[in-house]
């Protein structure tokens, strides 16, 4: 696969020992992260988010009985964050639109755990459930500021 920004495609036939490569057309997963031509990673952020919703729904169904802190904190940490961390310095999202599809995942976490755990806090601001927990924002602080 070739990587370009433009829109002028620079096709070069790749090969090893007079055998040609074959060209991967528009994606492929390397170590876990999906890469395509433009390395917008829009695909990749879709696939992390819909695996860490799956895994963020087993949790709320084994969790309902939770009243600690701490075991609600490890499971999400394992398993949910994990996935929306891996690999973050190579895709790290520039959009925002990116940064909001992975921290409507946290959001649906930290919505549970508000709820199971009592933690009240105002509406839509998730801030003093984060320091309850003693998780930080997968966003940028300044964007939560605005």
């Amino acid at each position: 696969m070739s990587f370009y920004r433009t829109r002028d495609r620079f096709d070069y036939s790749y090969s090893i020992n007079a055998n040609p490569l074959k060209r991967s057309e528009y994606k492929f997963l390397d170590l876990g992260i999906t890469f395509d031509r433009e390395l917008n990673f829009h695909s990749h952020l879709d696939n992390i988010c819909c695996k860490a919703l799956k895994m963020l729904g087993f949790i709320k169904r084994i969790c309902n009985e939770f009243k600690l802190t701490s075991p609600i904190k490890t499971l999400y940490c394992a398993y949910v964050r994990f996935i929306l961390e891996y690999g973050a310095v190579v895709w790290d999202p520039s959009t925002s639109c990116g940064k909001d599809q992975i921290e409507r995942v946290q959001r649906k976490f930290l919505n549970y755990a508000a709820f199971i755990l009592s933690i009240d806090h105002p509406p839509h601001d998730y801030i003093p459930i984060l320091n309850k927990l003693g998780l930080s924002s997968l966003v940028i602080e300044e964007q939560l500021q605005t």
